[in-house]
């Protein structure tokens, strides 16, 4: 059943005979109820929806960094779309035991500003320290860009997301994972961000690393 919400002329929530209401960024929508596909999906198509569902279920937990510093927000696509197209098409491939994400082309931030300059990575038990040279006269660089960083466990599934850790000129940056994390596998992801012109950098794979 549908529920108006503003009066019989306002924007409607739910199913009312073969339409449904909803809200979208603020505005009230309808749209058809969707046919029954008559025919099996093609191949194609079944491959499109596995590496639709494994990308969504990797990328959900991400929704709002990726809402956030993935690219600019174009017309009727948001940036959790954006991001979700990126990966279906650069980032998921299918195996024979099904589908896999590549950790090493994901991209948790994209944009125009400038990136890191040598950036490299050591740790000691759950602390993981990035270290970086001065790059600030270069292109669109501020000495005030924030660092950003998220890592991955595969092993637990989990995502740690740390923002603000830094700026450009600090030359160096580390964050703590959990004392559980000791002994498994992370995947460490880097970025940068310009809160004044709200433009993030791509971010940067920096390998799997083992904590401990």
């Amino acid at each position: 059943m549908g529920k108006i919400r503003t009066g019989i002329l306002g924007g409607f929530q739910g199913k009312v005979g073969t339409v449904i209401g909803s809200t979208w960024r603020g505005e009230s929508i309808m749209r058809a109820l969707p046919k029954r596909a008559a025919k099996a999906p093609t191949e194609s198509q079944r491959i499109q929806r596995l590496k639709f569902k494994a990308v969504s279920e990797f990328l959900n937990p991400l929704r709002t960094t990726l809402s956030t510093y993935f690219g600019n927000d174009t017309g009727v696509k948001s940036k959790y779309n954006m991001a979700t197209s990126y990966h279906i098409t650069n980032a998921v491939e299918i195996t024979e035991e099904g589908t896999q994400i590549l950790y090493a082309r994901v991209l948790v931030a994209k944009g125009t500003l400038f990136g890191f300059q040598n950036l490299s990575l050591s740790n000691a038990e759950t602390e993981i320290t990035l270290s970086w040279e001065d790059n600030t006269v270069f292109g669109n660089a501020k000495a005030e860009d924030t660092v950003n960083v998220v890592c991955y466990c595969e092993e637990f599934d989990t995502f740690y997301v740390f923002e603000n850790i830094a700026t450009r000129n600090g030359l160096t940056a580390s964050v703590t994972l959990p004392q559980n994390f000791m002994g498994y596998e992370v995947m460490v992801y880097a970025f940068l961000y310009d809160s004044a012109s709200k433009t993030a950098s791509n971010s940067v794979y920096l390998g799997n690393v083992e904590l401990g």
